[in-house]
């Protein structure tokens, strides 16, 4: 099983331009969810778009259509069974490339769902059962 995470941008917090380091909050969150995966050797992670943005402001349609040809370059080269978008911009970069995808909530501290544990259960366990189905 390949799956592949696609973010919006690197965070500001980060440091180095890697999707979701550890040294972020976002990264710690997203390695929580994903513990069930420990061992697992064909799960990568990407960004919509490689550049910090100013004050970590989410990223403008034009700048999500401008990075397409780049994402998609990445996503061909991974060649995943499995996509998941962490956050609404991650899945509008994906609708539009028009992939299926499952959709996440952005691991942000900034994100308040996060603070519903009852919904964020309930999301891991769609997602579960979304890596486990069948390829796309």
């Amino acid at each position: 099983m390949k799956l592949l995470l696609v973010g919006s941008n690197p965070s500001n917090a980060s440091s180095n331009n890697n999707p979701f380091d550890e040294s972020t909050n976002s990264g710690k969150v997203l390695s929580k969810w994903l513990s069930w995966t420990r061992g697992w050797s064909s799960i990568q992670f990407v960004n919509v778009s490689d550049t910090k943005s100013q004050d970590n402001k989410p990223l403008r349609k034009s700048e999500i259509v401008e990075a397409l040809p780049s994402l998609e370059s990445k996503i061909l080269k991974f060649n995943p069974d499995k996509i998941v978008a962490l956050g609404k911009t991650a899945s509008m970069a994906l609708t539009l490339l028009r992939l299926p995808f499952f959709e996440m909530p952005h691991p942000s501290g900034m994100n308040r769902q996060l603070n519903d544990p009852k919904f964020i259960a309930q999301k891991l366990e769609e997602l579960q059962q979304y890596v486990k189905s069948n390829p796309n």
